[in-house]
């Protein structure tokens, strides 16, 4: 009944219609048994393709910190080349299962924009996202890196190098599957960890 307890999913189905007011994605998580995980043999088991990710905090830069945080299945990516951006998203109705990979993301936009991290960010701030008890701070936005010469999205530089491989300027997902391995769980010495979901908020 204890392990039945620990593997049910939150927030309960009427906190989360109160959530969902006013909010259109919500996180939705539940305690798995993670004593023979570690971190790297966690990411090899949640892996889907490129796009997925692996966080270790370090305290001091010697000691570990308290969390690791793993994702993959993103339901947006977004990168950057130049002014020009290519996103590809879920279209209307399509499962998480179809973020995998690339290929299957089946909504695809390119546009030209001269700030494509302005951009970035007005995509994000279209999720509304209520905090949710029992999750550490960071289970959403999106995860990626800045070239560096995206520092000329936001300053005007001269003499720009000639661009003879045409890697991404920036690129960044938002993933569908998130995890938090807790090292400080109170009254167990093994590390949890915590699978999160993003679901629509439409009830």
């Amino acid at each position: 009944m204890q392990l039945q307890a620990r593997m049910r999913y939150y927030p309960a189905y009427d906190e989360f219609v109160e959530l969902a007011r006013g909010k259109n994605l919500v996180p939705v998580f539940r305690q798995l048994v993670g004593d023979t995980l570690t971190p790297v043999s966690a990411f090899c088991k949640i892996q889907e393709g490129d796009w997925a990710f692996l966080f270790e905090s370090v305290v001091g830069g010697e000691r570990l910190g308290r969390y690791s945080f793993l994702g993959s299945g993103p339901f947006l990516q977004f990168q950057a080349f130049g002014s020009r951006v290519v996103m590809r998203s879920r279209a209307a109705g399509q499962s998480s299962g179809g973020g995998k990979t690339s290929a299957g993301l089946s909504r695809l936009e390119e546009i030209d924009h001269p700030d494509p991290l302005k951009l970035l960010e007005e995509k994000l701030n279209l999720y509304r996202t209520p905090n949710v008890p029992g999750l550490p701070r960071f289970c959403g936005g999106a995860i990626g890196y800045a070239a560096y010469d995206a520092v000329r999205y936001v300053e005007r530089l001269p003499n720009a190098p000639p661009d003879d491989r045409r890697p991404p300027g920036g690129t960044a997902s938002t993933g569908s599957r998130r995890f938090a391995i807790d090292r400080c769980r109170p009254g167990r010495r093994s590390a949890s960890a915590l699978s999160v979901e993003l679901r629509s908020a439409s009830v």
